[in-house]
């Protein structure tokens, strides 16, 4: 189980020609003046794609997270040139998961002298062992979707459970999906940044500044949020993911206190990296309330030498999911069954066992 859970997040109806039809077509909305938000209507669709900020300044134009795949990078240049006659000068990467920027290729070799930033542990994930068994596990799917086929057929996933009709649709779509998928990933790049941060920084871009905020490990170990001051718009990459969130290799004690921090700051937009735009920090509310007791129960759990301790989520599980056994799937497979390793790791002080890596091709990194 653990294994099609990790390839499908990090890497049945018969397939048809219309059943690609909007698998990476972003929706545009202007969130303040000069500001651009792009994400795909149905966030829960698979592949996961990524939302998309635009921040159009007097000397140039930043873009946050500019895409997984190459048609969505695309869009996002076609964008860019519809709106504004300025280059492209910054590529923020908001962390190393490749939904967020192995399709930002197109906006780079339109812009060649662009600096492309990530925080220094994004960096050596992206030049690491982490991204090249992405790629290894990639490299599997083919017979991972047979296998999803097969249990949309027989009606039950692979820990036996029944399938509603809900989700042998949804999973359905998934295989149909697949073929526009897989062509995506023939395309996809990884660049390497040209600024690694290890702090927050900011970037002036012409009577606007940009704010990348570190605030410490989160959903991964080198998060970056936008910050926009005067425009009062957060986006926050996958800190923040609605209606489901990911849980794969994070700091859940430090996440919530991450969440925390940025629910503090004045912001009337909030931008998360999947999902609908917010204009309440509810959400942020109860997803640091959700992680704030997954860490007390692994404090609690840490020294069992019994087994892996159980974990409890009844509490907060229906604020994220509802009557609604889709996003009960996915809510058990991207986020309570990753999270429970994640948030032992991290009560036990074995934090490197979360995102390990290789240690051979950091130096790539260029620290600022």
């Amino acid at each position: 189980m653990r294994r099609i859970i990790a390839a499908l997040i990090l890497a049945a109806a018969p397939t048809t020609a219309l059943a690609e039809e909007g698998l990476f077509e972003l929706t545009w909305r202007e969130v303040a003046k000069g500001v651009f938000v792009g994400g795909r209507e149905d966030s829960l669709r698979y592949p996961v794609v990524a939302n998309t900020t635009i921040v159009v300044g007097k000397k140039g134009v930043l873009v946050f997270d500019g895409g997984g795949y190459a048609a969505q990078g695309e869009q996002v240049l076609a964008k860019i040139r519809a709106e504004t006659k300025k280059p492209v000068t910054h590529l923020v990467i908001s962390h190393w998961h490749g939904d967020h920027h192995r399709g930002a290729a197109p906006i780079i070799d339109a812009f060649p002298d662009a600096n492309i930033i990530a925080h220094e542990f994004a960096c050596a994930a992206m030049m690491d062992g982490p991204e090249r068994r992405v790629e290894q596990g990639e490299t599997e799917l083919d017979g991972l979707y047979k296998e999803i086929e097969d249990a949309v057929a027989a009606g039950k996933w692979f820990d036996g459970s029944a399938l509603s009709e809900a989700e042998k649709t949804y999973f359905a779509r998934m295989v149909a999906d697949y073929p526009g998928y897989k062509a995506q990933l023939a395309r996809m790049k990884v660049m390497t940044p040209t600024i690694a941060p290890k702090e927050t920084m900011t970037i002036d871009l012409g009577k606007r500044k940009a704010t990348l905020l570190y605030a410490g490990l989160g959903n991964t170990a080198g998060d970056l949020a936008l910050y926009l001051p005067k425009e009062k718009v957060l986006a926050t990459g996958d800190i923040v993911v609605a209606p489901v969130p990911y849980g794969f290799g994070s700091y859940p004690k430090e996440w919530a206190r991450v969440i925390r921090q940025l629910a503090s700051m004045p912001a009337e937009t909030i931008v998360p990296g999947h999902g609908a735009i917010m204009t309440d920090k509810s959400y942020l509310g109860r997803l640091a309330a959700l992680l704030e007791d997954v860490a007390a129960q692994a404090e609690v759990g840490k020294a069992s030498t019994d087994g892996s301790p159980k974990f409890a989520f009844d509490a907060h599980e229906g604020a994220f999911t509802g009557d609604d056994p889709v996003k009960a799937r996915l809510f058990e497979m991207f986020f309570k069954e990753p999270i429970a390793p994640a948030a032992l790791n991290e009560a036990r002080g074995a934090l490197s066992k979360n995102e390990p890596l290789d240690g051979e091709a950091s130096a790539l990194c260029p620290v600022d």
